[in-house]
């Protein structure tokens, strides 16, 4: 009778072990290689499978993701919400290299919203030109406002323009430059910038494509789903530091 009940309760532990504890500590590690790829620490993943044991053979039934200040491409994103059905991820690589991989998905996609003061921290830094930058963002497009040195004196300028998908890369488009206060007048310097990809050709995580830019006011919301005919797989790196 003991070594019947020593039996039981083994095989109880082994029990609570696969279905509880090893996929809680499957699902944390997952989030924590996903904070690193996407350069935040502020993650949140939601994973389940029946029975939840298939979590430590990388199968996702269902996957919610919600990642806060982290980064998309070379922009900064101020909320990066990814959601999958039916996953298969690579449980060798997230052993062996420590990254996130997708094998394959039923659906998955992808929402990021970039605010003003995103794209704001992202052009102050990509055009050394610019100083004292400002963002505004309505559903007609971006207004950015800065001052600029032209001929070694300070002037305003003035550029619009919006954020689009150009063939699988995500860019800011400008339409439209003027300086004014410059040491001759007026003038028009729209060669000198042109546009400026935010999410380069073949950096969008997990095999995404972009799907939908939708301008609003304060704000750019990207949305992306899963290409199946996409052959990389691989979560990250997929932004230039």
């Amino acid at each position: 009778m003991r070594s019947k009940g020593t039996l039981l309760l083994l095989l109880l532990v082994l029990i609570l072990g696969a279905e509880v504890v090893l996929p809680a500590v499957a699902q944390r590690t997952i989030a924590h290689r996903l904070a690193e790829q996407l350069g935040t620490n502020d993650v949140n993943a939601q994973l389940s499978s029946t029975p939840n044991a298939l979590l430590l053979l990388g199968q996702v039934d269902h996957a919610h993701v919600i990642v806060h200040q982290g980064r998309l491409g070379e922009v900064l994103v101020s909320e990066l919400a990814l959601d999958g059905e039916d996953l298969r991820l690579d449980m060798g690589a997230l052993a062996c290299d420590q990254r996130v991989a997708l094998k394959q998905a039923g659906s998955f996609t992808l929402t990021g919203v970039v605010t003003e003061e995103n794209l704001r921290e992202f052009l102050a830094r990509k055009v050394d030109k610019l100083e004292n930058t400002t963002v505004q963002m309505t559903p007609d497009g971006v207004t950015v406002t800065a001052n600029i040195k032209v001929f070694g004196r300070q002037a305003d300028a003035r550029l619009t323009g919006t954020i689009l998908d150009d063939g699988g890369q995500l860019m800011f488009h400008m339409t439209s430059l003027s300086i004014t206060n410059a040491p001759f007048g007026k003038a028009s310097l729209g060669s000198v910038f042109g546009d400026i990809p935010l999410v380069r050709r073949g950096k969008m995580p997990l095999g995404l494509k972009v799907t939908d830019v939708k301008m609003q006011a304060g704000k750019v919301v990207i949305q992306a789903a899963y290409d199946a005919a996409h052959k990389e797989d691989v979560l990250a790196p997929y932004y230039d530091s």
